[in-house]
Parts: structure tokens; C-alpha cells; sequence
């Protein structure tokens, strides 16, 4: 991914795509990929949208530099990013979700709604330090 930002800010987008499409080579070899694991799933789906936002200058500019970086980072760091509609059960960006992320959408999402129900997702949040220490 890294090296495929650099072609694409140095004007090389085509080249960009190509090293993106090595990567995708080299990841549909693997066995993960040959066994349908859903992570390697979600990473080619990834490789494949930055490609996509590589198609013109104008596009890369507009939407792909960021979706780049924001990949990079999560990726640097092992984490999982709300790219994307995480609310969709069909989304391939839940692949990376983790119980944490799933738990604070679902409060974000109770919080808007307001209803009676939704409500009682919402609990209070403790720190490490507040919280009940067992007996």
C-alpha cells in the first residue's frame, strides 16, 4: 500500500494500480485466500477499492489519497477503521470490526433513536480506575 501511495502522489497512478494488483496476485495465492478466509476476503475487497479510487487524478485526489492513508494507518497500527457503512450486515468492512467497535456503533445508533428500547443498550461507561473492584 505504501508503495503504491507513492507512485500515485508522484503521478504514476497506472503504476499505482499495478503494484496494487501484484499485491492482489500474490494475496489470491495464498491459502487463506484459497480457503475463502473472510479477513483475506476483506483485504483483496480493499486492495481492489483503492484501485478504484485510482482511476484519474481527479478521483485519487477527491477521494482515493484518503482512503489510502486511512488504510495505512489502520493497518500500521492493527486497527480496525469505520470506512465505508459499518452498519451494513453485506459489508465486508465488518470483517475488521472488533466486539468494542460493534458495541459503540450500536450505542451511537441507540443514542439517535431515542426510543425506549434503544435506551436500554446505552449503560454507563466506567474507567479502569472507577470501576467495582470484586471482593
Amino acid at each position: 500500500m505504501a508503495q503504491a501511495r507513492t507512485a500515485a502522489e508522484n503521478g504514476d497512478l497506472a503504476g499505482a494500480v499495478c503494484i496494487l494488483e501484484n499485491i492482489r496476485k500474490v494475496l489470491s495465492e495464498t491459502v487463506s485466500a484459497k480457503s475463502h478466509d473472510r479477513l483475506c476476503i476483506a483485504l483483496d475487497a480493499e486492495l481492489k477499492e483503492m484501485q478504484e479510487r485510482m482511476a484519474s487524478r481527479h478521483v485519487y485526489e477527491a477521494s482515493g489519497r484518503a482512503y489510502i492513508l486511512s488504510g495505512l494507518s489502520s493497518h500500521s497500527w492493527q486497527r480496525a477503521t469505520a470506512r465505508g457503512d459499518s452498519t451494513d450486515g453485506s459489508s465486508l468492512v465488518q470483517a475488521y470490526q472488533t466486539p468494542s467497535m460493534v458495541e459503540m456503533v450500536t450505542r451511537s445508533q441507540a443514542s439517535l433513536l431515542g426510543s425506549p428500547s434503544a435506551q436500554r443498550l446505552l449503560r454507563p461507561v466506567w474507567s479502569f480506575a472507577s470501576q467495582p473492584r470484586p471482593r
